[in-house]
C-alpha cells in the first residue's frame, strides 16, 4: 500500500496539524476501524465486539 498515494488528498491543514502531532492518528484510526465493525487484525466482529476490541 502507498500510503503517500492515500494521504495526498488530505487536507493540509490537517496534514499540518498531523505533523505537528497535534492530532492522534491511531485514536481516530481506532475510531474508524470500531465503525466499521473491525478487530484489531481488519476481521468483521460486528460493531460492538470491535469497540471492544479497540476500547473506544
Amino acid at each position: 500500500m502507498n500510503l503517500l498515494e492515500h494521504l495526498q488528498p488530505l487536507p493540509t491543514e490537517l496534514l499540518n496539524a498531523m505533523a505537528k502531532g497535534e492530532v492522534d492518528t491511531q485514536a481516530i484510526a481506532a475510531q474508524l476501524m470500531a465503525s466499521r465493525g473491525l478487530d484489531r487484525e481488519g476481521k468483521w466482529v460486528g460493531f460492538e465486539k470491535a469497540k471492544e476490541a479497540w476500547r473506544v
